[in-house]
């Protein structure tokens, strides 16, 4: 199994995010359902090759780099990404809480890159949302050179 990203998923997540949901004003919702579909069948069609966490990692990151882009809610699109863990990992038989770990993973780059103030209000939408997430984004923010 590779430890490096094999696929360029991040690059076809935010494509797709942009591509589709321009103009959109459900995009933050609507890009977490993209992303769930996209990272369902990568990890299906990767999971040989790649470790399943490189692949939600990127597709988040990319989901959540589009949100940017389209200058959307990102504290939104993180929570909505986050509903989608749990269907994530039934339909690619991973664990659900190893699902929000690592598209956390994917979110927290994004937000280093948006304009001030943005990662603590996505920190606060994922802890209003996910009791005990927030704090763990925290930790993830930070390993990540907030």
């Amino acid at each position: 199994m590779t430890t490096g990203p094999e696929y360029d998923l991040e690059k076809l997540a935010k494509e797709l995010v942009v591509g589709r949901l321009k103009g959109d004003a459900d995009a933050p919702v609507r890009a977490a359902e993209l992303a769930r579909r996209t990272a369902v069948a990568a990890v299906a069609s990767t999971r040989a090759r790649q470790d399943p966490r490189l692949t939600i990692v990127a597709v988040c990151r990319g989901a959540m780099g589009g949100i940017l882009l389209l200058d959307q809610s990102l504290p939104a699109a993180a929570v909505a990404l986050l509903s989608q863990m749990a269907t994530l990992a039934q339909e690619a038989n991973l664990d659900p809480a190893d699902c929000m770990t690592w598209a956390m993973q994917g979110i927290a780059p994004v937000c280093r890159l948006a304009p001030a103030g943005a990662a603590d209000a996505v920190q606060s939408a994922i802890d209003e949302n996910f009791m005990g997430a927030g704090a763990v984004f925290g930790e993830i923010l930070q390993a990540a050179g907030r």
